[in-house]
């Protein structure tokens, strides 16, 4: 039977109140909960229990009914929600090694606009005294010997490390091929087009990036900063995709975000267990990697 059949099907047995959404909830939660006591049958009696399959299948017929009735009532096509299931997780389970290649949203305009598609960054910690202060450690990147950027510190009473926070946005740069943060710190907006610079390269797009980035900063302490995942919390993708709805990298995937989160904290890791090094970025590619930091980087000022 195809899922439409099914639909029309089972509309006619729906008695329930066609505006209420509490009894087809409560009629999944119930099924669960019929199948979790089916279980603890089979655990109980072991293998003198032999209906455990028959009641498992009437069970998920039941909650496929309730599923269906909850969906009609949400104007929801349940063959639709399944096929963006099987998207969703197909992006999320078989995530090849290394991420495919994608156009980049800055091929069309000149090359004095593009993000670099090679670019070797620098990073050096350095305790900073100010006068009257305590010192600080004190964060730099280089592009070859030009600063890029301000300093930064952690700005945060607990040594967190977020002073390397801005090899995040070279992860979204060198992966999702997107980082109005670097654009501006690299001097490549796109200011010959008054949109694209004032939307997705301007001010409100770099405060999105760095929030955003903060965001995910503080959701990965709770996950040992992801050093030994193989995943992000979906919720985390979710966050990410919503903040940036409105920008050019709406065009990436979760599975996008994923290995751009998931290669920025790898690098994160490198950074601050060397106190410093360089990472380098193949845009072509979209990978990130890591080399350590060079005689001198982390000697105090």
């Amino acid at each position: 039977m195809k899922f439409a059949e099914y639909e029309r099907a089972v509309a006619e047995t729906d008695i329930l109140d066609s505006e209420d959404l509490v009894l087809p909830m409560l009629g999944l939660a119930g099924e669960i909960g019929s199948l979790a006591a089916q279980y603890k049958k089979i655990q109980r009696d072991h293998t003198g229990y032999r209906a455990f399959s028959d009641e498992v299948r009437e069970e998920l017929g039941d909650l496929f009914w309730y599923a269906t009735a909850l969906a009609r009532r949400c104007n929801l096509s349940l063959e639709e929600i399944l096929s963006d299931n099987v998207r969703k997780t197909r992006e999320r389970f078989l995530r090849p090694a290394t991420p495919p290649p994608h156009p980049l949203f800055d091929e069309n305009v000149s090359a004095g606009q593009q993000l670099p598609r090679s670019l070797d960054i620098t990073f050096t910690d350095t305790l900073v005294e100010g006068k009257g202060k305590l010192p600080v450690q004190t964060v730099r990147i280089y592009r070859g010997n030009e600063a890029v950027g301000d300093p930064l510190d952690d700005n945060s009473d607990d040594d967190d490390n977020y002073r390397y926070h801005d090899v995040f946005h070279l992860a979204h740069m060198a992966v999702l091929g997107w980082s109005p943060v670097m654009r501006s710190l690299l001097k490549m907006k796109r200011n010959t087009d008054r949109d694209v610079d004032r939307i997705q390269d301007g001010g409100r797009a770099i405060a999105v990036e760095e929030g955003m980035t903060a965001y995910v900063f503080s959701m990965a302490r709770a996950h040992t900063f992801f050093s030994t995942a193989a995943a992000v919390p979906a919720e985390i993708v979710k966050a990410c995709q919503a903040m940036t709805a409105h920008l050019e990298v709406s065009r990436r995937s979760a599975q996008d975000w994923e290995y751009a989160i998931l290669a920025g904290y790898r690098m994160f890791e490198e950074l601050t267990a060397n106190k410093g090094g360089t990472v380098h970025l193949n845009l072509h590619a979209r990978t990130i990697t890591y080399s350590g930091p060079r005689s001198g980087d982390a000697d105090d000022e």
